[in-house]
């Protein structure tokens, strides 16, 4: 008789001859990480809080969770359950906020662009216990809606894939909503980036199950052990993420919001292991203006100032990241590009002075407060300002200014009195002292946002 595969360990193998199953190589959660403290197994036709939610079809997976369309025995019919992983650093900080903002958000139009948690409850499973947060089904995100606009296919070597300018200037409209919003409540996202800028869905409430059911024939992959034995803390089946592309809502009801304001995530499989280790322990994001945490999990390339010198910060580290959406959106390439594949102290310090470089030749040179709050300023930079560079005998690259950029990327839409607009107002959210970015009701104002 085959004895009974013991109880996996609750840290990860750390080779691939101590894994468990064969790896897939499918672009969905690991399957390692179906362990004690880890994904809850999730089976099609499964049911949570006693019968109230029935899952129908995966919408997605990250580090800190799995994501499903489920069917409610309540009200509205569809909705979104996302399971944490048992040892999620979820905090009661998370939780007060979403359920705060799912009190006021009645009272207040633009909370129509923030998405609002409908239930909460937790799961005991063979993996421990399971936070679950309930919401209402959303469609793709702008960082992977932009690869499925008929205006960027076929897909071609060189082609920026980027949004119409109406498209975009809509988008960059609803998550300034969505932060004054969330500024008037007191509370700051932490996590603005297009992975959390969520497009809204047709009303689905009429569909039958039959037309909103996961595709198993074409995107379910089974799992297997290594060692042939039945497996108790994964399920049977790793299902493809199957987002509500076809549901998504493009004219003028078009409805952009903010998503994941408990915890940061990041898709699992696309990621190299080296940097899956980076990110193994990202804090929560929304905070409390009046109680901001020790650091965030704001993207390394849309990180503020203040961020990359571990000074005080609110609110503007998340215009800070808007205005680097802007220029993302409508040029189709990002402002920044700083990169760290390791996790050790002498990566993180070289993308930090990386990046600081870009700060000084994009936007504008770095004022002395900043030349004094950088630790590395002098290997950085003689007292005239002179660039050096400490990392080789090259001569210093030198990145093109926010102007010329915003000149040879922008668009035809955009002629050159726009382009100007548009890079006086990336220079002025662009502010190195946060104290003086202007707020999201500021931008509001604003005529481009406005007009």
């Amino acid at each position: 008789m085959t004895s009974p595969p013991a109880t996996p360990p609750t840290e990860l193998p750390p080779d691939p001859q101590s894994w468990r199953f064969k790896d897939s190589g499918a672009p969905c959660e690991w399957a390692k990480e179906y362990r004690p403290g880890g994904f809850h197994p999730v089976n099609l036709g499964d049911t949570f809080r006693d019968g109230k939610y029935k899952v129908i079809r995966k919408l997605g997976d990250g580090l800190f969770s799995t994501v499903w369309l489920v069917v409610n025995t309540g009200t509205p019919r569809y909705v979104v359950l996302k399971i944490m992983v048992a040892k999620a650093p979820t905090t009661n900080t998370e939780l007060r906020i979403l359920n705060y903002l799912s009190k006021v958000a009645p009272r207040d139009i633009r909370a129509q662009h923030v998405t609002v948690l409908l239930d909460t409850f937790h799961h005991q499973g063979i993996n421990g216990k399971h936070q679950c947060l309930v919401f209402e089904p959303m469609g793709a995100t702008a960082a992977s809606l932009v690869e499925e606009l008929p205006e960027n296919k076929p897909k071609m070597y060189g082609k920026r894939q980027r949004y119409l300018k109406r498209m975009a200037k809509n988008t960059l409209l609803h998550a300034l909503r969505g932060l004054a919003f969330l500024y008037q409540n007191g509370v700051v996202h932490g996590d603005v980036q297009s992975g959390n800028l969520l497009f809204s869905i047709e009303d689905i409430s009429s569909v039958g199950e039959d037309n909103l059911k996961q595709d198993e024939a074409s995107i379910a992959i089974p799992l297997h052990r290594v060692d042939g034995k039945a497996d108790r803390w994964a399920p049977k089946i790793l299902y493809l993420k199957q987002p509500l592309y076809d549901r998504m809502q493009r004219g003028p009801e078009l409805c952009v919001k903010l998503s994941d304001l408990g915890l940061g995530e990041l898709p699992t499989k696309s990621l190299p292991k080296n940097v899956k280790i980076l990110y193994s322990n990202r804090m929560p994001v929304a905070f409390w203006l009046t109680d901001p945490p020790r650091d965030t999990v704001t993207p390394i390339s849309l990180r503020a100032p203040e961020l990359i010198l571990h000074q005080p910060f609110g609110c503007g580290i998340d215009m800070w990241s808007f205005g680097c959406l802007m220029f993302e959106f409508l040029t189709g390439r990002t402002l920044f590009a700083v990169g760290m594949l390791g996790n050790d102290q002498k990566e993180q310090d070289d993308a930090d002075d990386d990046h600081l470089f870009q700060f000084n030749d994009v936007i504008r040179p770095l004022p002395d407060s900043i030349m004094a709050a950088w630790p590395r300023a002098s290997k950085c930079y003689k007292t005239n300002r002179q660039r050096l560079q400490p990392y080789s005998n090259d001569e210093p690259y030198i990145h093109q200014s926010l102007e010329v950029l915003l000149a040879e990327h922008r668009p035809t839409e955009i002629d050159n009195g726009e382009s100007a607009v548009l890079w006086s107002l990336m220079q002025q959210i662009l502010e190195y002292d946060p104290a003086k970015r202007p707020s999201a009701v500021d931008l509001l104002k604003h005529p481009w946002f406005s007009e």
